[in-house]
């Protein structure tokens, strides 16, 4: 419930500095917040959806998800409330870094010949890092019976001191709920950046083409649960190890048809140098099954665990030289 209050008034608690960026439904700014003296993000309903009760109702679902789930990894709502013309707003963190999207362009840009391959190596576990950091929020809100459905590299904020932050739950629904107009999605705490390759699209199949679980590509949002965060969690896996996402292309519904084929290149096919238990974990967490996928995030990011500390990894069935290479590196004479 949307409470009415004067944060938004002029000259009161919150004073806008500058657009930040906009979606479909919403736009968000940079204000300073007057009592405790610090830069915020404020979200408020674009007005030509303020009177539109389906809208509004998105909108505060939105931030009500939001504010509810306090984890670390997940972008804080300080509140909610309304103008006093009645469109509703809420403040929360403003984040200061870049996207994972941009941070995986930068690795790959430098994938040049002559690269140090310790150089390389230590960016890739570093970026792997902050993918197991993606995977903990998305178990925590799993847990509260929230799904995101728009997971994708430009969805995480890496922020200057080491946070990692999920944030857009715009398409965001609670599990066992009805729909309330969860297929209007939201793109917004991110600068616009003009990029058309993945963008949120709206109608039945909700959700970004090239990072979306075949269920949804497919319009079953009743199938949607844990396993379809997985999926996209995958294919945000994919794009990190590889430099682009799964799937391509100007034709959003060619992209779609493949999503539900489950027809993309191997990791290893773009990029040869990714490590075999690696292209494994990624695959198994985008499988064109449900049940063929990891479980949980949290199942997902074990795996990934499990690889940086040069450990087996569940699904991956090493060669028989990998195991002796391993003991002998455990048991050194």
């Amino acid at each position: 419930m949307v409470t009415t209050c004067d944060w938004g008034g002029p000259g009161q608690r919150f004073r806008v500095l500058r657009p930040h960026a906009k979606g479909g439904l919403g736009e968000v700014f940079v204000a300073q917040d007057l009592e405790l003296h610090r830069e915020v993000a404020l979200k408020e309903i674009q007005a030509r959806f303020a009177d539109q009760p389906e809208s509004r109702s998105r909108f505060v679902l939105e931030a009500e998800i939001t504010g509810g789930l306090e984890h670390p990894g997940i972008v804080p709502v300080y509140g909610l409330g309304q103008y006093a013309d009645g469109r509703p707003f809420y403040a929360m963190r403003f984040i200061r870094g870049d996207s994972l999207k941009e941070a995986i362009a930068f690795f790959h840009k430098a994938d040049i010949p002559g690269r140090d391959p310790g150089e390389r190596t230590l960016e890739l576990r570093k970026l792997l890092g902050r993918f197991i950091d993606v995977c903990e929020a998305i178990e925590f809100a799993h847990s509260r019976g929230i799904l995101h459905r728009d997971l994708k590299p430009g969805n995480v904020m890496l922020g200057k001191y080491g946070e990692t932050l999920v944030v857009d739950w715009g398409l965001a629904k609670t599990v066992g709920r009805g729909e309330r107009t969860a297929d209007t999605g939201e793109t917004t705490l991110r600068p616009t950046s003009g990029d058309s390759v993945d963008p949120t699209i709206i109608g039945k199949a909700v959700g970004t083409p090239a990072y979306m679980s075949p269920e949804q590509a497919a319009g079953r949002l009743d199938e949607l649960g844990p396993a379809s965060d997985v999926y996209s969690l995958g294919a945000t896996l994919y794009c990190l190890l590889t430099g682009q996402p799964p799937f391509s292309g100007n034709d959003q519904g060619e992209i779609l048809r493949r999503v539900q084929r489950g027809n993309f290149l191997p990791p290893r096919e773009v990029k040869p140098q990714v490590s075999p238990p690696l292209q494994a974990i990624c695959l198994r967490a985008m499988a064109l099954q449900l049940s063929d996928r990891y479980l949980s995030p949290q199942m997902l990011a074990r795996d990934i665990e499990h690889w940086l500390a040069d450990e087996p990894v569940v699904c991956y069935p090493e060669p028989p030289r990998v195991r002796a290479r391993r003991w002998v590196k455990r048991h050194p004479t």
